[in-house]
């Protein structure tokens, strides 16, 4: 449910912090980073696994342009060593819009990285360019999450054996990012499986970052939509804003129900274990009553506590044991207002 709206003054902004980014060059990648471009959109909402290789488009950023390559080669050329940090980008969004949003997560990102570990930074491009109705257009894209979250999980299970995945999803991008990990567990979307059992597939560990998740804050509880999501994530940390008006007006999106949004209250009916490994970050005095991308990755502190997460800046690069730094009680708040 993401707007589009633009914001220069927040993109100055994040310029800005490039600029001054340790070791920046002119189009603001790190020399030792790498970021990839990866859409699914020629392939449309299809779950077919050989429809969707060969729509697969994917490139990689250098010296400034976009170099087209064939999507398993740059697959096969990534890491498992290194991050691999994935951004999932919201509705409304064209094929541009969302290479160059992506370049500027990517941006705002590392200019708040705490060393200088390398990334690999995987923009996801997916259909969610706007169609008519402002009511049809979320309700048709939250129906197209079911499908792409399927096209996510096939994508990760194209990543090199051992792979740290960093999973950032915005707006209806949280939506993608927590269906395709549901789909990964072995879990059904209305009847939709992923084929492969990714019990043991190629993804090692995932850490997901939500920012404004338009998703219904119980479907992450057991045995609930995406209730099988938290076995495949390690570690979330997912903004909380009550004032953003598509977390307020989320309960008209779903046709049969009124549920809050995620990132509007946070997560309902998890169990003591999951609970221990979310983190809320409370951000309604800082965004405000903005649903902008922008306005997100501005807000103190939150890009900041996602690199260290979705860096894995805060542990060697080994899967992290459930609830081993927390007490096994309530949501913990990492940031107060």
């Amino acid at each position: 449910m993401s707007r589009p709206a633009s914001q220069p003054v927040r993109q100055l902004a994040i310029v800005a912090v490039c600029l001054v980014a340790s070791i920046a060059t002119a189009d603001c990648v790190r020399p030792a980073d790498r970021v990839l471009l990866v859409s699914t959109r020629p392939a449309g909402c299809s779950t077919d696994a050989a429809r969707v290789a060969q729509g697969v488009e994917a490139s990689e950023r250098i010296d400034g342009r976009w170099n087209a390559s064939p999507f398993d080669s740059l697959m096969e050329s990534l890491d498992p060593t290194r991050p691999i940090v994935v951004y999932v980008h919201g509705n409304q969004i064209t094929a541009s819009a969302a290479r160059q949003r992506g370049l500027d997560v990517y941006r705002h990102l590392v200019g708040c990285a705490e060393d200088e570990r390398p990334i690999q930074f995987v923009i996801f491009s997916w259909c969610s360019d706007k169609v008519p109705g402002l009511l049809r257009d979320y309700r048709e894209k939250a129906a197209r999450t079911r499908p792409v979250a399927w096209q996510l999980a096939w994508v990760f299970d194209h990543l090199p054996y051992g792979s740290h995945v960093g999973l950032l999803g915005y707006s209806y991008g949280a939506r993608v990012s927590s269906g395709a990990a549901h789909l990964m567990a072995g879990g059904s979307l209305s009847g939709l499986r992923y084929a492969t059992d990714c019990s043991d597939c190629r993804v090692k560990s995932v850490r997901a970052v939500f920012l404004a998740a338009a998703y219904d804050a119980c479907w992450n509880s057991p045995r609930s939509y995406h209730g099988m999501a938290l076995e495949r994530i390690d570690s979330l940390l997912t903004t909380i804003n009550p004032r953003d008006p598509a977390m307020r007006f989320y309960k008209w999106v779903p046709t049969e129900a009124n549920p809050p949004a995620l990132g509007g209250d946070g997560p309902k009916g998890l169990t003591r274990e999951q609970a221990s490994r979310v983190r809320l970050l409370p951000v309604a005095n800082t965004v405000g009553k903005s649903h902008n991308l922008y306005d997100y990755l501005a807000a103190p502190g939150v890009m900041r506590m996602a690199w260290r997460r979705l860096a894995f800046a805060d542990e060697s690069l080994e899967p992290q044991v459930a609830g081993e730094d927390t007490p096994a009680e309530d949501l913990a708040v990492v940031v107060g207002e």
